[in-house]
């Protein structure tokens, strides 16, 4: 990987591309799941979950590339309600309403333990197969956006079957639950907080990553762009992306405010510098771009590195 001219890994740029991504996997699943994002997570937590076992092995991961190669129910382990409130650090009568969501919509259902799981008809079905085809092309424009900053993989073999959407998919969607972990983790939030933070930063500085000269110049975490470069964004419009209720978005602004991690700006939002210069904060930020470059890593060993992302996507005539 050659990082160019930028003094230090650019990874306050990384982040904002980053959050970009992973909000758009999250839209995606949402709109298969016909909820809301927390919907989404709950949803891409339980598949996790049910085929963590089977997934161990990296030749049975393989073996299921394809967007057709779905596994079938018997490799999958059913999860409890609890296991997914734990991970997600969501109240159990929160995790539970959105299980029953998912549950009267078909989209998972009861094992015979009482857990959940997604069953195969639905991982097969033709809302899954889109969903799996929209974060493939997503994936392919974060590879080429990271290739705009220097953040280069190269393909380490040749790809490891004629189709393999559906790993890449899967590992998009496990790398939004970690971002969405280390979101949480960094400072104490839940995942609905957490998604309206990482909601609030795109908004306020997605458009300084993309610069061409103002990315370079605050793309390390030590040179957080100034305040009044943010573009501050309104908490309805904020609900409106989450397809969260108002009500919810504007108690978690509160906490957000109470705590110094947002703060008002003319009629709008801004996660401000003060907070994204907390320890806690540079520290997600420097975790992110491991994470980012393990899984750009674990892509360029599919055989999927930045000249194939190009190449797909002008074949798709979307470069």
């Amino acid at each position: 990987m050659d990082e160019g001219e930028i003094d230090g890994p650019p990874s306050r740029q990384v982040i904002a591309l980053s959050i970009d991504y992973v909000l758009k996997i999250a839209d995606i699943v949402t709109q298969g799941a016909q909820g809301d994002l927390v919907t989404a997570v709950v949803y891409l937590a339980i598949s996790r979950a049910n085929l963590r076992e089977a997934f161990k092995s990296p030749r049975t991961a393989r073996r299921h590339a394809g967007v057709l190669d779905v596994p079938d129910d018997q490799a999958r382990q059913s999860v409890s309600v609890l296991a997914i409130s734990r991970e997600l650090a969501l109240p159990y009568e929160t995790t539970r309403r959105h299980v029953g969501k998912l549950t009267a919509l078909g989209l998972c259902r009861r094992g015979e333990d009482g857990g959940v799981v997604i069953p195969y008809e639905v991982a097969s079905g033709e809302a899954s197969l889109s969903g799996i085809d929209a974060i493939w092309r997503a994936t392919l424009v974060f590879i080429c956006d990271l290739d705009a900053l220097s953040v280069t993989y190269e393909a380490k073999r040749r790809r490891i079957a004629p189709d393999f959407r559906r790993i890449v998919a899967r590992m998009a969607a496990y790398y939004l639950l970690d971002l969405l972990n280390l979101a949480r983790a960094s400072v104490g939030l839940n995942t609905q907080t957490a998604l309206l933070v990482l909601a609030i930063i795109r908004a306020n500085s997605l458009h300084i990553a993309r610069d061409a000269e103002a990315g370079p110049r605050y793309a390390r975490p030590d040179t957080p762009p100034p305040d009044d470069l943010r573009r501050p964004v309104t908490t309805h419009a904020i609900a409106r992306q989450l397809k969260m209720p108002y009500e919810t978005a504007r108690r978690q602004v509160g906490w957000l405010e109470e705590a110094g991690l947002c703060t008002r700006r003319g009629r709008g939002l801004i996660i401000p510098t003060s907070a994204l210069e907390r320890p806690e904060m540079l520290h997600a930020i420097e975790a992110n771009w491991a994470l980012a470059r393990s899984l750009m890593e674990n892509l360029a060993g599919l055989g999927l590195g930045a000249a194939q992302a190009r190449r797909w996507l002008q074949r798709d005539g979307r470069t």
